[in-house]
C-alpha cells in the first residue's frame, strides 16, 4: 500500500481545495461567522469568572455583541453562577456529553477540541444542537506549527500543551471528523500579528520578531501557522 499516494490524494482532493491562509486574529476569524446568528458556546468561560473583564479578547463576550441570541456551556459550576449574574446564560455541562435540547445556527468551539477525550462523543453533542443548515465552527493549535518545533527544539517539550490531549493538523482533523460524520467545508490556518504577552520586555522583543519571521515562513509555507480554525458540517444520518 502506498500511504504516501494515499495521503496525498486525501489532501489534494478533499483538504487543499477549501483551505486558505490568514494573519488575522483567532477572534476575529471566530466573529465573522455569528452575526445574527442563533450561538451555542461550548467551553466559554475559561476557567475564571473574571474573564468578562477581558472585554478585547473573551470570545464569549464578543459573540454575544454580535450575535442573535447566544448560550454558554461549561463545567466550571462556580465560574457560570457568576457569569450568569452579569446577564450571560451559561449553562453547566460536560461537552462530550449533553443535551440542552435546543437547536443553533452555530455551535462553537474556541481551543476546546485539543484538551478533549472523547472526540466522537463530543461531536454527536455538536450534531445534536445544530439545526438543518447549521454549523460547528473550532479553533484548535495546527500540530504542524513551527512554533511547536521550535519549542521543542529549545527546550526539548511543548511549553504551552499542559492540558492538551491531542494535536491536530488540516488532514489528521478531516479523517477524524469523515469518520465521525461532519463535513469540513473550510479550514482557515492563521499566524496572527498578536502574540503572547511576556513579562519581560527581551521576551516580548523576542516574541515580536519570531512572529515576524513565522509570517513570512507562512507565506511560503502556510502549512507551517500556528493555529487552525474549522468550519463543518454534520453528514446526514443514513
Amino acid at each position: 500500500m502506498d500511504h504516501f499516494k494515499i495521503t496525498q490524494d486525501f489532501f489534494n482532493s478533499r483538504v487543499k481545495p477549501i483551505l486558505s491562509y490568514s494573519s488575522r486574529r483567532r477572534i476575529d476569524i471566530l466573529l465573522d461567522n455569528v452575526a445574527d446568528k442563533t450561538v451555542l458556546d461550548l467551553g466559554c468561560v475559561e476557567h475564571q469568572a473574571a474573564i468578562s473583564n477581558k472585554t478585547q479578547w473573551w470570545l464569549h463576550s464578543l459573540i454575544k455583541k454580535k450575535a442573535k441570541t447566544l448560550v454558554g456551556v461549561d463545567y466550571d459550576q462556580a465560574a457560570c453562577a457568576e457569569l450568569n449574574k452579569k446577564g450571560y446564560d451559561i449553562r453547566v455541562a460536560n461537552v462530550e456529553s449533553f443535551d440542552l435540547g435546543e437547536k443553533f445556527d452555530i455551535v462553537m468551539s474556541g481551543e476546546l477540541f485539543e484538551h478533549l477525550t472523547n472526540h466522537r462523543s463530543f461531536l454527536e453533542s455538536v450534531r445534536r444542537h445544530l439545526n438543518e443548515e447549521g454549523v460547528w465552527i473550532a479553533s484548535m493549535p495546527n500540530g504542524n506549527s513551527f512554533n511547536y518545533f521550535m519549542q521543542t527544539l529549545v527546550f526539548e517539550h511543548e511549553v504551552d500543551a499542559w492540558d492538551h490531549a491531542s494535536f491536530f493538523t488540516p488532514t489528521t482533523l478531516s479523517v477524524m471528523l469523515k469518520k465521525c460524520g461532519f463535513t469540513p467545508v473550510k479550514i482557515i490556518l492563521y499566524q496572527p500579528d498578536e502574540i503572547y504577552h511576556h513579562d519581560r520586555i527581551h521576551h516580548r522583543i523576542a516574541a515580536y520578531l519570531f512572529n515576524r519571521f513565522m509570517q513570512l515562513v507562512c507565506m511560503v509555507r502556510p502549512c507551517l501557522a500556528r493555529g487552525l480554525i474549522v468550519v463543518a458540517k454534520a453528514d446526514p444520518k443514513t
